[in-house]
């Protein structure tokens, strides 16, 4: 029996979004970002944390892998695929802005609307999985 090449894919992305998410946890536990509003102090901050470092190339990752995958399942016309791929993308689209807001300002807010967007990604793929059982 011949493995579905897009239920792969959607396997690799949901593995990538469990590793973004352990990073992300690691970096909200265990990095404290400096007392400051000034956010070119807050960036090069972010940067010398391996942590939010890894946090931020996988994030590139998953959004060149989300568009890769959307660009995929259009192409086979699968409506369920593509619509799993769209969501998919869109949260890790606005977990990717949130977490630059985040990063620039501090604000929880963002890092909670993040962490939803994950799980909205998250959520997304795997239903993409169990309905094209």
């Amino acid at each position: 029996m011949k493995k579905d090449p897009i239920k792969i894919q959607a396997h690799v992305v949901l593995g990538f979004l469990i590793i973004q998410f352990l990073f992300g946890m690691v970096a909200n536990l265990f990095v404290q970002f400096p007392n400051t509003t000034n956010k070119k102090t807050l960036w090069e901050f972010a940067q010398t944390q391996w942590s939010v470092s890894v946090h931020m190339i996988i994030a590139l990752l998953l959004i060149i892998g989300g568009i890769v995958f959307l660009i995929r399942t259009i192409r086979r016309k699968d409506k369920k695929w593509i619509i799993a791929s769209s969501i998919g993308l869109f949260g890790i689209l606005i977990a990717t802005i949130t977490g630059i807001q985040f990063i620039s300002t501090q604000q929880g807010g963002y890092s909670y609307a993040m962490a939803v967007a994950f799980i909205i990604s998250f959520v997304s793929y795997g239903w993409g999985i169990y309905k094209t059982k």
